[in-house]
């Protein structure tokens, strides 16, 4: 971690310590192998520091009990490798998801084999298919997420259809926030539709606060500031 920058996860001041005990990777879980980590005991090996998003986002979600896919997701947004805006949020929405899911479920094994086909569907979305294909690839990611833990297939029924409606009701919501697209925005609005689809039509209540206040403005220049429901000074009207 660079200790001019802080923390990657809390944004705290990093320390040096003699004391390793308990220290342990944030994102894979392996015991310190340096004495940097940061007040509040953050530490990030060299590994995770360096390593490609994609390999991030699966080595988290693989470690991680954390069953709040919105925290899980914020985690690896505020890593230094993670864009304020590409691709790489088509395979983050469905993973932080079924990481989510099948922790709260107590079926963390199921995880690995999900990640991987979520891993390989994600791939074929390219960046910037919102506007060139009028679809949103964080959308997708949420119908991606009910297909996998439903097994839906093209001949399936009900699977089918649920799949299909999780991916419409994040589309639509998102298409109502307005351009210009914000990887972030359309995230973080298909997190909250996922929960509340879940909760309504499988009846899994996951935990977590979906009230987002989104730490990333400052950062994109076409914000559009107060009309995004995540921004921090929001006036009330």
């Amino acid at each position: 971690m660079n200790p001019s920058k802080g923390c990657i996860l809390c944004g705290d001041e990093l320390v040096y310590t003699n004391d390793l005990s308990g220290l342990t990777c944030h994102f894979c879980g392996k015991e310190a192998v340096n004495q940097q980590s940061c007040v509040n005991g953050h530490y990030i090996c060299p590994t995770c520091e360096s390593a490609p998003i994609e390999e991030l986002i699966m080595t988290f979600c693989l470690s991680t009990a954390a069953s709040d896919p919105i925290a899980i997701a914020m985690d690896l947004m505020n890593h230094p490798s993670f864009s304020l805006h590409g691709a790489e949020h088509h395979f983050l929405v469905p993973a932080a998801l079924l990481t989510a899911f099948y922790n709260f479920k107590g079926q963390s094994g199921m995880k690995k084999v999900a990640l991987e086909a979520a891993y390989e569907r994600s791939k074929g979305i390219p960046y910037g298919f919102c506007a060139l294909n009028g679809t949103c690839g964080a959308a997708v990611g949420t119908g991606t997420f009910i297909s996998l833990i439903t097994t839906a297939s093209t001949l399936s029924e009900k699977e089918w259809q649920l799949s299909n409606m999780m991916t419409a009701r994040s589309l639509d919501r998102i298409a109502r926030s307005g351009g210009p697209r914000c990887c972030k925005r359309d995230s973080f609005i298909a997190f909250v539709t996922a929960v509340e689809f879940m909760d309504e039509l499988l009846g899994v209540r996951l935990p977590g606060n979906t009230r987002i206040t989104c730490p990333f403005h400052a950062s994109n220049r076409n914000c559009s500031r107060e009309e995004c429901i995540f921004y921090p000074e929001k006036k009330e009207k």
